[in-house]
């Protein structure tokens, strides 16, 4: 019996309501309850014409954006998870029963835990709202707010939680008897789309709190705000990084074993053709194998030990640059066209 590579086995309560995948009709029709039910509430409140011209949309739809974001793109997530799963059954040197008890086992996550992490990030939630809104004339709105904070800092609790816990079958799956071609890493690169998708996802986070955390022409050039931009750019980076860390600890050990072994080889073949030219014997076609091994050194020196390529790189990149520059451009237009 094999894993289903199409999509991680349910071995968490996250994964069976919030990373599954569902109708595309299922998730637009929650995205745009959540997204009605701030407006509702402030036409109850008759403060509607004040939540679209003053700049309180933001607030309000902040949780509803952020709630709507984790249940896009974590299925994505999850479905590179599944690729990374298939990848490494090739890779793993053991059967499939095996292979998917360890990865049934490894993928298991404590649903005590997931309970605690939605609890303390939903608690946190429930008194942030209380704090958004000062006017005590909006019953409903005062309502609202802490409840949908309390919702989306609990999904974002267990989401960190869940994604922290996930990491374990990757570190698990690295720790097996691999099968590797220090020339041909092509199996591992799924790990590397995995990486670059965690790290755009972190940008669209950012973007989102950029979006919606309301940007006003006198901060944007606050140099505070840009350290805090240039701290969240760095934590991309390390997402990127970090997720490949086991594959590239994998991969470097496989190349510094083979480099020894053939810088080994060059060494005895350097020697025995000295030996075989001061004794005035024949050398045969020691020279030609003692060429063949530099090449076979210097293609071992080229490969590489990250499963990314430029492209990754330049993606990341600009998605980097890309939150940086939206924000800019509108303050930007404004003073070209004074």
């Amino acid at each position: 019996m094999t894993t289903d590579t199409g999509e991680k086995p349910a071995a968490s309560l996250f994964d069976r309501l919030i990373s599954r995948r569902r109708r595309l009709r299922i998730t637009v029709g929650i995205s745009l309850l959540l997204i009605l039910a701030p407006i509702g509430v402030a036409y109850l409140d008759g403060v509607l014409d004040d939540f679209l011209s003053q700049g309180y949309w933001r607030l309000l739809l902040l949780p509803p954006a952020v709630i709507t974001y984790i249940l896009v793109v974590w299925p994505i997530m999850a479905r590179m998870e599944a690729g990374v799963i298939e990848a490494f059954r090739s890779l793993v040197l053991m059967d499939d029963d095996s292979f998917d008890r360890l990865v049934n086992e490894a993928s298991r996550i404590n649903p005590i835990g997931e309970v605690i992490a939605f609890g303390v990030g939903a608690a946190f939630g429930l008194c942030d709202g209380r704090t958004w809104l000062p006017d005590d004339n909006v019953f409903w709105l005062k309502l609202y707010l802490p409840l949908s904070a309390s919702l989306m800092f609990g999904l974002l609790g267990w989401t960190i939680y869940a994604a922290v816990a996930s990491t374990r079958l990757t570190a698990e799956l690295h720790r097996q008897p691999l099968r590797v071609d220090i020339f041909d890493i092509k199996p591992f690169e799924p790990i590397g789309r995995q990486s670059l998708i965690a790290a755009l996802v972190f940008v669209g986070g950012t973007a989102l709190s950029m979006v919606f955390g309301g940007l006003e022409q006198g901060s944007i050039f606050a140099w505070q705000d840009w350290l805090i931009y240039a701290l969240l750019a760095l934590v991309t980076v390390l997402v990127f990084f970090l997720n490949m860390r086991d594959t590239h600890r994998v991969l470097a050990a496989e190349k510094k074993r083979e480099l020894e072994a053939v810088q080994r080889n060059i060494l005895l073949a350097c020697r025995t053709l000295m030996k075989r030219i001061a004794a005035n014997e024949n050398t045969g076609t020691l020279a030609a194998e003692i060429n063949v091994l530099i090449v076979y050194e210097e293609r071992l020196r080229a490969t590489r030990t990250w499963p990314y390529d430029t492209a990754m790189l330049r993606t990341l990149f600009f998605s980097i640059i890309i939150p940086g520059g939206l924000a800019l451009a509108p303050f930007v237009f404004e003073m070209l066209s004074e």
